[in-house]
């Protein structure tokens, strides 16, 4: 046999071998931890987006942003925040975006299987998500964001007006799909009650549909009366049982300040605004929210003004141990602390203010209104309620938006933006900035995250375009 010939045959078995070994490694070559969205289990999907979700919304954007500005609390250290130095909150501009991903894969899951209830909750959740982030940024990718990995790389973005349809859109479309039926494993939030995820899908679009009270003849709908509708049907919270909200737990799982470093909770304190307020009312709720000073010759409650400078804020009232910390509920027990979307006050609030303007006829927004407090005054703990609701300072006989207001905004402590979202339509309770804030008004937005400035720069340059300069002081559709 020559050179040439036995050198052929070689190479002969060698690409034999090879696309053997190719076939056998393709058939192998199938990671059990990266399954194809039809492989995926929704029993994991659904728990992991309430959680991720939940705890970001509490944990970082509740206890770092959204109470600050809202004024419910203030800072003695680290008062960036407070004077509107806070940054772009890109980690959550993520996860969001990740957790729609898992709605959708969710909803194609529950699709797949004929399963309304897998289908009704992602829509839920997926409404939940982008409102939030239309509600923090204006404009946002939606429509050209969501299609993959190798489909849109730079999708553009959505004008408000359009996403706030989507939003109304899924939440009234999921009511359709919970009717329709299906077995939901792994839900956390309400154990597979079709029924109650059906009232907390009302409730929310009863949310959204009076945020958008300025903007319902540009939308064309009848916002009035969708929740006037909702309120007849009796299928929206009718108690705390329904409240969407997720336990943390004792030992895995547990309310991240419990255990994180001290002075991450000792930096949030009791804000003057709220002192002002829970002592003009003679408030039940003023030693459950924070504590006396740990100043051992007083037992007064004292707050901190917000917008302070780090050395003003430190040394406000002769220093820390003058200055009330929050309760022990935020720091010593692990699990006290929901993660929430919505409360039953909060949906008893709203169709207070809606009774009050005319745009629904239930009897009076009194009964919504005291239905409100006595709920969140139970949700804390407060079973005696009579005096409290007798106080001519709390009674709605008189400046009947401004107590709705101040009623609502006490009751949205540590959930979301949304008392800072509901100041930006109301007005109410009045707030100012600090004396060493960067601007003379609250802002009114967060600004873009700097990678779609990178990474997205032409779909954000014609986003800035369209909305207005990327600063947090720009009004929105929503607010113009």
């Amino acid at each position: 046999m020559n050179f040439l010939k036995y050198k052929s045959i070689l190479v002969l078995l060698l690409i034999l071998v090879l696309q053997a070994c190719t076939n056998d490694f393709e058939d192998i070559n199938d990671n059990p931890n990266f399954p194809t969205v039809d492989e995926a289990n929704p029993a994991l999907i659904l728990p992991k987006i309430l959680f991720e979700t939940g705890n970001e919304m509490t944990s970082d954007v509740a206890w770092g942003l959204g109470n600050i500005i809202a004024q419910l609390v203030a800072t003695n250290n680290f008062t960036g925040n407070d004077r509107y130095l806070y940054g772009t909150y890109e980690g959550t501009w993520n996860l969001l975006y990740r957790n729609i991903r898992d709605a959708n894969n969710l909803f194609a899951l529950g699709e797949s299987t004929n399963n309304g209830g897998y289908q009704g909750s992602a829509l839920v959740l997926r409404a939940w998500m982008l409102a939030n982030l239309t509600e923090m940024y204006g404009d946002v990718p939606y429509s050209e964001a969501l299609a993959g990995k190798n489909d849109e790389f730079l999708p553009k973005y959505d004008a408000q007006e359009d996403l706030y349809r989507a939003v109304l859109g899924d939440l009234e479309e999921a009511v359709t799909f919970f009717n329709k039926g299906g077995n939901m494993n792994g839900d956390i939030l309400y154990d597979g009650d079709l029924d109650k995820w059906i009232k907390f899908a009302n409730s929310l679009r009863v949310r959204y549909l009076m945020r958008l009270e300025n903007k319902w003849g540009e939308l064309g709908i009848d916002g009035a009366g969708q929740i006037d509708e909702i309120a007849a049907s009796g299928l929206h919270f009718t108690s705390n049982d329904d409240n969407a909200a997720v336990s943390y737990l004792e030992s895995t799982n547990r309310w991240p300040l419990n255990t994180a470093r001290v002075g991450s909770f000792d930096e949030k304190r009791m804000s003057q605004r709220i002192e002002g307020i829970l002592k003009d009312l003679e408030d039940p709720r003023m030693p459950i929210l924070f504590r006396p000073v740990d100043n051992p010759d007083s037992d007064e409650f004292v707050g901190v003004p917000n917008g302070l400078s780090e050395d003003a804020a430190s040394n406000f009232n002769g220093g820390a141990n003058n200055q009330s910390r929050l309760g022990t509920r935020f720091r010593e027990d692990p699990a006290t602390v929901e993660m929430t979307i919505m409360h039953f006050s909060e949906l008893m609030f709203i169709l207070a203010e809606a009774e009050q303007k005319g745009y629904i006829s239930r009897g009076g927004a009194s009964g919504f209104y005291e239905a409100g407090i006595i709920a969140n005054l139970n949700y804390l703990g407060i079973t005696d309620t009579d005096a409290y609701l007798n106080n001519p300072l709390v009674k709605l006989d008189t400046d009947h938006l401004n107590r709705i207001a101040t009623q609502k905004w006490l009751s949205l402590f540590l959930i979301g933006n949304e008392a800072w979202f509901d100041f930006r339509r109301t007005g109410l309770p009045a707030l100012t900035p600090g004396p060493n804030a960067i601007l003379s008004e609250l802002p009114v937005r967060v600004q873009y995250p700097g990678s779609e400035q990178v990474l997205n720069a032409e779909s954000y340059q014609q986003a800035v375009a369209s909305q207005g300069p990327d600063e947090i002081d720009t009004k929105m559709w929503l607010l113009q």
